[in-house]
């Protein structure tokens, strides 16, 4: 399932850091784990984050969208897509008067044709191509550059708090502020910290369809069932970070590298960062982006920031 590249980077995280990266479990299977859990965040019913955002999107399309307004054609560029669902109350907007394309950008070529799936059976004349690439590995700019050809503009969209589980997002900020012209926006989300709701966000990650996606990896290496999975708040750092404890010692083989755990190792499976405006307005900030836009949940749970790469920096 993992090129050598991959494999290479799945080695170094586990014995440099106790850490498997949580890009390659969206990967093969993953990409359906991930669809069940998604379309449970969407239902209003849960009110999950997707839900969320979905409403937040649908409620300020017209704000987000004002400054395409001379524009006739436009390229939705989803990176890190998911199964495609939160870009529904945009994409409603934009095909009353646009040429919309939608370009899917993802690590999964399982996940990017899901995502089209979805968009093709909610919008059937929208134009669709997908790029198979990792984000965080640098630059993406003559994808995103080409893509500008016949008079189109972009839109970046980087949804699903995904800028939370990242643990050096001002690379992957840095990534896309150099992908991008100085034409082009993103908007990204992020959820909100809230100190007193600590304990019923914890339910929601202390879940068997959440283990089963942050174990993916490590259940194609036979590893998954050698231990147990919690996710706990990390108050220093306002961030949910998932462990997966050792429940006896554990032998393995990722390509010919042999990896030996002890019982009682811990690996983090993944993180996902809370915000406060401050601190979600200064990464931006810090990282070259001018914020055109910021808007949050009533519930101040949420937040979407639309953004442009500034033009000079001191």
């Amino acid at each position: 399932m993992f090129t050598p590249r991959q494999e290479a980077e799945i080695i170094t995280a586990i014995k440099g850091r106790g850490e498997v990266p949580l890009k390659y479990n969206y990967l093969g299977k993953g990409a359906q784990i991930w669809d069940n859990i998604a379309k449970l965040r969407q239902d209003p019913n849960v009110k999950g984050i997707n839900s969320i955002e979905g409403s937040l999107l649908a409620d300020k399309a017209d704000s987000f969208l004002a400054l395409y307004k001379g524009f006739k054609k436009i390229n939705i560029i989803d990176v890190g897509c998911g199964n495609a669902y939160p870009v529904f109350p945009l994409m409603k907007h934009l095909i009353e008067d646009k040429t919309v394309r939608y370009v899917p950008i993802d690590i999964s070529k399982e996940m990017a044709s899901l995502a089209i799936k979805n968009v093709k059976s909610w919008f059937p004349k929208v134009e669709t191509v997908s790029h198979i690439l990792d984000f965080e590995s640098g630059h993406f700019s003559d994808i995103v550059y080409g893509l500008r050809k016949n008079d189109y503009v972009n839109l970046l969209l980087f949804l699903g708090s995904t800028i939370g589980n990242s643990s050096d997002r001002s690379r992957v900020l840095t990534n896309f502020r150099d992908s991008m012209t100085s034409e082009d926006y993103i908007i990204v989300g992020a959820e909100l910290v809230n100190l007193a709701r600590i304990n019923k966000l914890l339910t929601h990650y202390n879940r068997q369809e959440i283990y089963d996606i942050a174990l993916n990896v490590l259940d194609y290496y036979g590893v998954k069932k050698n231990g147990i999975p919690e996710a706990r708040f990390n108050y220093n750092l306002n961030q949910v970070e998932m462990m997966f404890k050792l429940t006896k010692d554990t032998k393995f083989n990722i390509g010919k590298e042999e990896i030996f755990l002890e019982k009682d190792d811990e690996l983090l499976l993944f993180i996902s960062v809370k915000f406060a405006d401050w601190n979600f307005a200064k990464l931006f900030s810090d990282a070259g982006f001018r914020i055109e836009l910021f808007t949050s949940s009533s519930e101040r749970g949420y937040a979407l920031a639309m953004c442009q790469p500034s033009r000079f920096r001191y």
